[in-house]
């Protein structure tokens, strides 16, 4: 073929990429008859249907024998939109992505019944395995032949996927799904339950404050939709978003929402195990407002709802590890509780029971990233409790535990925000233990390590309370280190970065008890450097600011047994 002949072909595909695909069979095959050059374009098309073909997909999609698919996947593989694709078998290949959705887009506008055809095909093919690859490859193409059905599917999946599979069979879902999206034809319910999962992934990668206009969005088309489960989730993914922009009444709106929705929705249904689940979680996010408002009664509450759920579900099938591990993170939730109210002994109970069950449940899956970081999340809850109570070895046994599983995770994940805050706490508090034997320079090294990796996290996220949070605890640690070597204009720098950032966040948000707690420590902490360096007036003008922002903080939260005693330890530094 001479470059006149090139030339024509070319543009008589006008520019348009699905078009420029399929003329790459003319160029490639110039010298084959028509008849045969139409017959690879249609394999050309038939392979950009499913994410990637052999010949035995081929031969499904085309409806003929091996032995022709064999020969069309030679012919294919001459063109240079097709590559290999080792990851489904050493002869399979696949249309490069730009090519197929080009090829997809094409077929699904020009000649929607075949582009349907061929999607129920491919399904038909890849639904013979239950490996999760080729469930997440069937659900995709349900959504061509069946929205309506296919929302039902991949709302059950994804579930399955969040309690039992790995996060990256969740994250290959999702990537499924923002294809989907991104291609502008879903509608109703289908469009609503293709754009959850990619978001709730977000969420638990610790990007949930990066998108609150999306989930707004989606909380709006879910009601357009009218399906109340879709409705639900979608206020549980906003509650999250606000939660983690510290936006705690709004956040809690959003909860409520999601919990009255699955209490008739499970109400309705008691053998739907997956709407069971649902109101667990419901129950829990409720609670966990409640905890950080400082209600504690009204969060041991919601904690021990969502925790009689759990139980029931395990019960039903002992054999689950994704209903064990929610069962140990519900004990793990009242532990939290206990604890804050100074009941050490049945803290220390529960965390211990979450971390027999996460052992068993990690043991069984060892590449599963989410169970190895809540096993790793349970040590450090059982070495709190150890510190608390004077066993500094066996705390920090408990902590180096956490350090060792969230290294391993953050090296293998390195962009997961949420591991990276994770490792940094993880870092944190062996500082604590080595502050408390003494070991100065140990400590200082390790809460530097906790600083550095929030500095980071809340540059990339300024909106994330809870990155700004731990940054602000990040700069006192450092602080006290530099207090108790001495070093008091670096202790006072420190601890009036930690003091500006409560300052900022309890503005945004004056109903969060918590803050209001940590806003009194650091005004504190600013009182004690400015009594040691000799400017008396300052240490009590930042005492009587302490005593003031801890005595609302204490009037908030009147469970706190806690707080009263901080309140007390402040006055007696006016004496």
């Amino acid at each position: 073929m001479d470059f006149t002949e090139q030339l024509r072909i070319l543009e008589a595909a006008n520019g348009k990429p699905a078009l420029l695909a399929l003329v790459t069979v003319d160029l490639a095959h110039h010298t084959l008859p028509a008849e045969e050059r139409s017959r690879i374009k249609d394999a050309l098309l038939a392979a950009a249907v499913p994410h990637w073909c052999d010949r035995d997909l081929l031969a499904a999609l085309l409806q003929t024998t091996p032995k022709e698919a064999d020969h069309l996947l030679v012919q294919l593989n001459t063109l240079t939109v097709i590559e290999p694709f080792p990851a489904r078998g050493e002869h399979a290949i696949n249309v490069h992505e730009t090519a197929r959705l080009a090829l997809r887009e094409h077929l699904r506008t020009t000649n929607a019944p075949l582009w349907q055809k061929l999607s129920a095909r491919a399904r038909a093919h890849v639904a013979q395995s239950q490996e999760p690859h080729a469930r997440i490859e069937a659900l995709y193409h349900l959504f061509a032949t069946d929205q309506a059905a296919a929302a039902e599917e991949c709302e059950a999946l994804d579930r399955e996927f969040n309690i039992v599979g790995s996060p990256e069979v969740r994250h290959a879902l999702a990537l499924s799904l923002q294809e989907l999206t991104a291609a502008g034809w879903l509608t109703g319910a289908a469009e609503v339950e293709a754009l959850l999962p990619p978001l709730e992934v977000r969420a638990q990668r610790g990007e949930g404050a990066q998108f609150e206009t999306q989930a707004r969005e989606l909380v709006e088309l879910a009601r357009n939709s009218s399906v109340p489960s879709g409705i639900g989730r979608a206020h549980c993914l906003l509650g999250d978003v606000l939660q983690t922009k510290g936006r705690l009444d709004d956040a809690l709106t959003a909860f409520s929402e999601f919990l009255a929705i699955f209490q008739r929705l499970a109400g309705g249904h008691p053998s739907n195990a997956g709407w069971q689940r649902e109101l667990a979680v419901a129950h829990a996010n409720v609670g966990d407002i409640h905890q950080e408002q400082g209600r504690l009664d009204d969060a041991l509450a919601a904690f021990i709802e969502s925790l009689a759920i759990s139980q029931r579900l395990a019960a039903v099938d002992p054999s689950s590890a994704g209903w064990q591990s929610e069962l140990a993170v519900g004990h793990s939730r009242i532990g939290g509780i206990h604890q804050e109210q100074g009941r050490l002994g049945n803290a220390l109970a529960a965390f211990i029971e979450s971390l027999t069950i996460l052992q068993r449940v990690a043991t069984t899956s060892p590449s599963n990233a989410r169970w190895q970081r809540d096993l790793a999340v349970a040590h450090l809850r059982v070495g709190g409790i150890h510190q608390e109570q004077g066993r500094l070895g066996n705390a920090l046994a408990a902590y180096s535990e956490a350090l060792a599983i969230l290294q391993r995770l953050v090296t293998t994940d390195p962009s997961n925000a949420r591991l990276q805050r994770d490792l940094a706490v993880a870092h944190a508090r062996v500082g604590d233990i080595r502050q408390n034997q003494g070991r100065l320079d140990d400590a200082l090294a390790a809460f530097r390590q906790y600083l550095a990796m929030f500095q980071r996290l809340a540059a990339t996220d300024p909106s994330n309370a809870g990155w700004q949070r731990e940054l602000a605890v990040a700069h006192a640690e450092v602080g006290d280190i530099h207090q108790k070597q001495g070093r008091l204009d670096d202790a006072l720098a420190a601890f009036r970065q930690h003091f500006a950032i409560f300052q900022r966040l309890t503005a945004t948000d004056p109903s969060n008890v918590g803050w209001q707690r940590e806003l009194a420590v650091a005004q504190n902490r600013l009182g004690l450097v400015f009594l040691e360096i000799g400017d008396e007036k300052q240490a009590q003008s930042s005492f009587r600011s302490a005593i003031k922002t801890m005595a609302k903080a204490a009037k908030m939260s009147p469970e706190n047994a806690g707080w009263k005693i901080e309140l007390d330890s402040m006055k007696s530094w006016l004496d």
